[in-house]
């Protein structure tokens, strides 16, 4: 994730390439040959929208060749999103308008990073919670299901995982194994993201990304381009080594403050947005973060 506005942010089908004189590659299909996927973040500021003009940006987004729609979360600490009087059961109805397929968010948590941060123990503690917290806001959803089947891709939880949730095997086991646990209780695709900070090597943390995929969820790489945690040269060392199976979030901002201050971000030029597609492999799918930082959405959905 993807970041958000006040901390840290495939719809593609599996498929193979038989490489003739090369190899056989297993891989997941380039998002842009059934169009392109992107995040939208609610955030309470975005109540003044009206109906009109999100059927006008999700016109837009189709016909810049979007076909898909993340929705980050549809709670956000006490702030449910899909209460009676929400705005996001506007951008549900104008990307429906549009024939959208739907990744539906959960439940997050504004403390979740520090919360990370804890001793071992507490952080266990601390992250059973918040899967306890997201099956019970899945399965809220469920009851009042907003999204025709036939638009709806699957969920999305987020937790954004890293390095420091891969340190030693014996966590990742246990991570693995938590959302092993999860999944089983969900028939439906779910979805994840992870960035990397650099901590591991890229080898260490390909591992991890991994075993983690192991337990039945879609991976969503974020690329960094927006962040900048590592150099220019990992984050092409690291994109260069991701199996094609695993989809990548192509960051349309850069931010503006120190990891340390409040998040405040711009939109990404056109120019800087082609420089980082550069160290992305065509074979994966892509999902841009997000729709506030698209041109057209400029005026209409405002960022900090």
């Amino acid at each position: 994730m993807a970041i958000s506005a006040g901390r840290r942010l495939k719809s593609a089908t599996a498929c193979f390439v038989v490489a003739i004189l090369l190899s056989l590659v297993a891989c997941q299909s380039n998002s842009s040959s059934h169009g392109k996927t992107v995040f939208y973040q609610p955030l309470n500021q975005d109540r003044t929208v009206s109906q009109v003009q999100w059927q006008q940006l999700f016109e837009a987004a189709a016909n810049h060749g979007y076909r898909s729609l993340v929705v980050q979360w549809t709670r956000y600490d006490n702030v449910d999103f899909m209460a009676q009087d929400a705005q996001l059961k506007k951008v549900l109805q104008a990307a429906e308008q549009f024939n959208f397929t739907i990744w539906l968010g959960l439940n997050s948590d504004a403390s979740y990073f520090s919360q990370m941060q804890q001793p071992e123990d507490e952080r266990r503690r601390y992250f059973k919670l918040q899967l306890a917290h997201n099956l019970l806001q899945l399965n809220r959803l469920k009851k009042q299901m907003l999204v025709p089947a036939a638009n709806f891709a699957g969920w999305y939880l987020p937790v954004e995982l890293n390095d420091t949730d891969f340190s030693t095997q014996a966590q990742i086991s246990w991570l693995a194994a938590e959302l092993r646990l999860f999944k089983s209780s969900v028939k439906e695709a779910v979805a994840v993201s992870a960035f990397s900070n650099g901590q591991l090597s890229d080898n260490e943390y390909l591992g991890a990304l991994q075993q983690i995929s192991d337990t039945g969820f879609h991976i969503w790489l974020q690329d960094d381009a927006g962040v900048g945690f590592k150099s220019p040269a990992r984050r092409q060392a690291l994109l260069a080594q991701l199996p094609c199976r695993f989809a990548v979030i192509s960051e349309h901002f850069r931010q503006l403050t120190t990891h340390e201050l409040a998040f405040q971000a711009r939109a990404a030029s056109n120019e800087e947005i082609a420089l980082a597609q550069r160290a992305i492999k065509g074979c994966h799918a892509q999902i841009v973060f997000s729709l506030r930082y698209l041109p057209f959405a400029e005026g209409v959905l405002v960022y900090k």
